[in-house]
């Protein structure tokens, strides 16, 4: 599995990674929603990665090889998990370097925010991941996770706007904390001991599904 989470973390291009070290700094320079460009990023690498997968029919070519086809598919969650693992944490430095130099107002995260930032991460890859495995059309499960994606904006905002008290207007670039307060709001007892819990277990069950949908698209092809 190590061998898989190598070739996904080396697969995306030196401008790639630098896009990602520049634009994550300067969209937290001029006060872009943190939560939209976590979520922008673990996306786009998400898709970046079956994208590169459809082009090269690299995952196919592997599956062809006398390896073991779960650990293909655990390699791609290991490998965005890690990457949004540092999303999180690049996002929480830059948070901190700007609050101390510059005179304006940063959010920055505290151990709350990561945490439910990164199990946001987990739900795109438990969402997403088995629609790319599940579906041959690359362009179709991207459609469909795109429109998965603005409907879960639609739904979220009325609930993030009244528990943030921003009845008459939304001021997008204040929704971060609002994110941490709905967990507290809706699981009163041990939020972020059963949101991690409850994220965990579909984590797992992504996975499973995953791998079978995986396995049975290799052996068709």
């Amino acid at each position: 599995m190590l061998h898989f989470v190598k070739y996904d973390l080396m697969m995306p291009t030196w401008g790639a990674i630098l896009g990602f070290l520049f634009i994550i700094p300067l969209f937290y320079a001029v006060m872009f929603p943190l939560f939209f460009i976590f979520v922008s990023c673990v996306l786009a690498i998400t898709v970046g990665l079956f994208y590169s997968d459809q082009r090269e029919k690299s995952k196919l070519y592997m599956s062809s090889l006398p390896v073991n086809r779960v650990s293909i598919v655990r390699g791609r969650y290991v490998s965005i998990l890690m990457v949004s693992i540092c999303f999180v944490l690049y996002q929480s430095i830059w948070g901190r370097i700007l609050s101390l130099t510059l005179e304006n107002n940063y959010y920055v995260y505290s151990w709350k925010n990561m945490l439910v930032l990164l199990c946001i991460a987990i739900l795109i890859e438990v969402v997403a991941i088995p629609i790319y495995y599940g579906l041959s059309s690359f362009i179709m499960a991207t459609g469909n996770l795109a429109f998965l994606f603005f409907l879960s904006i639609i739904f979220i905002l009325p609930p993030l706007t009244n528990v943030l008290g921003m009845e008459y207007e939304i001021i997008f670039n204040d929704l971060d904390p609002g994110f941490v307060l709905l967990v507290e709001k809706y699981i009163p007892f041990q939020p972020y001991v059963t949101v991690s819990l409850v994220t965990a277990t579909l984590f797992y069950l992504s996975l499973k599904l995953s791998e079978l949908l995986f396995v049975k698209k290799a052996k068709v092809s």
